[in-house]
């Protein structure tokens, strides 16, 4: 199983779908699993936003960012 491409499988399914339950259950389950993030890791985030609101950092479009993870 290529994790690369079925996350991308799972996210097209999430963005198509109509239907608030099914959301609802997504919602849930990733919850159950999300991770806390540190105080260093706020900080590299405030950092990498302070860069790429400054124009010092790319940033891709949606079809570039897909592109890249489908060749992964």
């Amino acid at each position: 199983m290529n994790l690369q491409a079925t996350k991308m499988e799972l996210i097209e399914m999430l963005i198509s779908t109509r239907k608030v339950t099914v959301l609802n259950k997504i919602k849930a389950i990733l919850e159950e699993e999300q991770v806390t993030l540190t105080k260093e890791d706020y900080e590299i985030i405030d950092a990498r936003r302070e860069r790429h609101l400054k124009g010092e950092s790319h940033s891709f479009t949606w079809e570039q960012a897909k592109q890249k993870i489908q060749r992964i």
